[in-house]
């Protein structure tokens, strides 16, 4: 049985060491229950099941809470203005199309409405690379006011 347990803590260290290849979930816990069921082998063999599937369970969770979900609502590219309220700065054209600078960037936007220098709007949606806008009730904002 001794011997037994130094296979299963190898095996589980190959399984943690092929987690560092190829990162999933689940690599991680099978390599620590494997070395949890290795050692509890080796000095409390009627207790290795258990708490091997127990670690199993308990480093699933940690993972999906405290690694994987780090950082899943991170918006890049055009997505991270939706939302935002912009003034505009000039006129849009017939088909309600124009230029705006946010961030240092310039985006296409588009209007379903005409929207005048100044008025106040918002960015709802994306359509590839423009950004839809939205006037808002039919206020104007001073371009003093930031926001």
């Amino acid at each position: 049985m001794l011997s037994l347990g130094y296979l299963f803590i190898l095996l589980g260290l190959i399984v943690i060491l092929f987690e560092v290849i190829t990162p999933g979930l689940y690599f991680s816990a099978i390599g620590i229950a494997l070395l949890i069921y290795g050692i509890f082998l080796i000095f409390f063999p009627s207790l290795a099941l258990p708490v091997a599937i127990l670690s199993g369970l308990i480093t699933v969770y940690i993972m999906y809470r405290l690694v994987y979900n780090v950082g899943s609502d991170i918006k890049i590219g055009a997505e991270k203005f939706v939302g935002r309220e912009i003034t505009i700065p000039e006129d849009l054209d017939e088909q309600g199309y124009g230029l705006i600078t946010i961030d240092n960037e310039k985006w296409h936007i588009k209007s379903k409405e005409p929207l005048k220098k100044g008025d106040l709007a918002k960015i709802i949606s994306v359509e590839g690379v423009t950004l839809v806008v939205e006037k808002i009730n039919n206020k104007v904002m001073d371009n003093n006011i930031k926001k």
